[in-house]
């Protein structure tokens, strides 16, 4: 008797992941700027995906589902009028809000990269105003909005390592074949730590080479306790 063939993997492309429009009717988002925009509360979704519109309505606008049939369209109309009239009136602020928050991002990634602690966003900060009033000071105010506190700094590198574990989890799906490569090592409390690496191929012939996790060893580090951690972690 011959044995069923494994179905094939569905691909992320084969998704068709793109914004439909029954999206603004059924959970108020609507396509704007090249994002997944919320009318209600103008925030947008990471990945354009209706599980993550529909999460996002439920979770956060529950009570909008009182509006229905006429209502609901003339409410809808009503928040796509508002979002027009901002996006006109704070084109400017906006762009250079987006900008201060985007290097908000990156400063927090070298931060994290570099193994260096949160406040030290503050002295960033203040070395950028020393640099802007004597450089550009017509342009000073701008990098004044960079948000570099510690707690805006320990979110953002909470928020960008949840997005690369989304993006890796995501990647793992299309992957065909993979295996996987361990490091260990101890950091300055002499616990030991493991690094997991994985290296797929997809379909295509896409690879595919991401750091997977890293769990410390409470115990002793033979082969078995190592096996433990992962089969655990993976």
């Amino acid at each position: 008797m011959d044995k069923p063939r494994p179905s094939k993997k569905r691909k992320v492309k084969d998704e068709n992941r793109q914004f439909q429009e029954i999206w603004t009717e059924k959970y108020f988002f609507v396509w704007s700027h090249n994002k997944v925009v919320c009318l209600i509360c103008k925030n947008f979704v990471a990945i354009e995906k209706e599980y993550n519109a529909k999460r996002h309505y439920e979770t956060q606008h529950p009570t909008f589902t009182k509006f229905t049939g006429e209502l609901r369209k003339q409410k809808m109309l009503s928040l796509k009028r508002e979002l027009i009239g901002q996006q006109a009136m704070f084109t400017k602020p906006i762009q250079d809000s987006e900008t201060a928050t985007e290097v908000s991002y990156e400063i927090s990634r070298m931060i994290a990269k570099r193994s260096r602690p949160f406040n030290d966003g503050d002295f960033v900060k203040e070395c950028i105003g020393i640099a802007a009033k004597k450089m550009c000071p017509e342009a000073a105010k701008k990098f004044e909005k960079i948000q570099l506190y510690r707690m805006t700094i320990q979110r953002r590198i909470m928020y960008l390592s949840g997005n690369i574990a989304e993006q890796l989890n995501e990647k793992t799906k299309i992957i065909e074949f993979f295996s996987l490569a361990l490091d260990e090592s101890t950091d300055i409390s002499s616990t030991a730590q493991l690094l997991i690496f994985i290296r797929g191929v997809t379909q295509d012939f896409e690879l595919l080479e991401e750091l997977l996790g890293m769990c410390s060893l409470k115990g002793q580090t033979r082969g078995v306790d190592i096996l433990s951690v992962v089969l655990d972690e993976c």
